[in-house]
């Protein structure tokens, strides 16, 4: 009988425990709900798609800063510009991203300081099939071509010299953009004052056999035996299918990245708060951004393309100043394919400045050397070429 009754008190007793822990169980739950739902408000709030005030370091608006953004149909596919600025009379600076397929972070250049806004009316342009605007309204995959991207840039600078009633504009291309802007100033050299290239393109098949050679014998020398089965998988360069050809690069970049000097100074949790919290983008982009890695739905479109570029055949002559910016150790645009280009482009007046210990993204990786470059530089001798 004792024994009966002992059952039905320790019965009781653990009732009396789980219902005790299933309310602070809910009571925890109750809190991480309530905190991310904090979090996603805070989000919302700060996603409203508008342009942030251009201010002094204590916050004030400068009376003739430009801060626009702008979605809007070109060539007949739906891009954004982002065009910023503290001074409205200052010269403008059209930014054609890399990738390709990935759209510029006005707010990242910002946050690195790089943004180059003190100096230039800066538009970021987030070319068709990447960026905030065409995840709103999608351009068909038979309308991503280098050669209509190339007409939209050509445009935007038409737009741009007007609006600003500026006779010429200024150019920078980064890595992919590199070409793009070289195949716009081919076309147009008389709207631009300099063509500025970064992560400089030149004979992409060549330098594509040299980043694999890179990223297998880094693998090797560090007895990399994963690396080395993966790279021995997809194989060298160039690929039979485009299927294979776009699954072999993000292998590969993954092991040149590993691998390749990287400087940048920052930390996850301020990309986080930079994605975020910036009020130029929609609440839905900033989760597909961080899902896609920042790449747009254009990447793989384009990249068959890129890897086809050989701007020692397409573009051996520039007709305005050229200025070009490299990381010494770039295993994605190689170092020594961009010098040959350099090496053998005709131009009234060419600039290398090569970055020692230095990866694939220069503006990033050395923020100082990059915007005295272009004081020193860019601003000073495109200048005196056209006067």
């Amino acid at each position: 009988m004792s024994s009966i009754l002992l059952i039905f008190k320790l019965k009781k007793e653990m009732k009396i425990f789980f219902k005790k822990v299933g309310k602070v169980v809910l009571y925890f739950l109750g809190v991480i709900i309530l905190f991310i739902a904090g979090i996603l408000l805070i989000i919302r709030i700060n996603s409203n798609e508008r342009p942030e005030p251009v201010t002094d370091r204590v916050g004030n608006s400068l009376p003739n800063s430009v801060a626009i953004i702008k979605d809007t149909i070109i060539n007949g596919a739906m891009q954004r510009l982002t065009i910023r600025g503290h001074d409205k009379s200052n010269p403008v600076l059209l930014r054609v991203h890399g990738g390709p397929g990935q759209p510029h972070a006005p707010q990242v250049f910002r946050y690195m300081g790089v943004d180059l806004e003190d100096l230039f009316t800066v538009c970021y342009w987030d070319q068709r099939g990447a960026g905030p605007a065409d995840f709103k309204e999608k351009t068909p995959d038979h309308l991503i071509t280098k050669e209509a991207i190339v007409k939209d840039g050509l445009l935007i600078s038409e737009f741009l010299r007007k609006h600003f009633n500026e006779d010429k504009i200024y150019v920078e291309g980064a890595s992919w953009g590199t070409a793009i802007s070289a195949l716009m100033v081919k076309e147009k050299p008389q709207y631009f004052s300099a063509y500025i290239g970064q992560g400089q393109v030149g004979n992409n098949p060549q330098s594509e056999v040299l980043s694999y050679q890179f990223a297998m014998d880094q693998s090797i020398n560090r007895n990399d035996t994963i690396a080395i089965k993966e790279l021995q998988r997809i194989g060298a360069p160039p690929y039979k299918t485009i299927e294979q050809g776009n699954e072999a690069v993000q292998v590969q970049r993954r092991i040149v990245s590993r691998y390749m000097p990287n400087n940048t100074d920052y930390k996850m949790r301020d990309i986080l708060k930079l994605i975020f919290l910036y009020d130029g983008w929609s609440f839905n982009y900033k989760f597909n951004y961080f899902q896609s890695g920042g790449y747009g739905p254009a990447a793989p479109l384009l990249w068959p393309q890129a890897v086809k570029i050989n701007l020692q055949n397409e573009v051996p002559e520039i007709k305005i100043p050229v200025f070009i910016i490299q990381g010494d150790s770039d295993h994605f645009t190689e170092t020594s394919i961009a010098k040959e280009y350099f090496d053998s482009l005709k131009a009234p007046y060419k600039k290398m400045k090569i970055f020692e210990n230095t990866g694939h993204v220069v503006f990033f990786e050395r923020q100082e050397g990059y915007r005295k470059f272009y004081k020193s530089e860019v601003l000073k001798m495109s200048y005196t070429a056209h006067h």
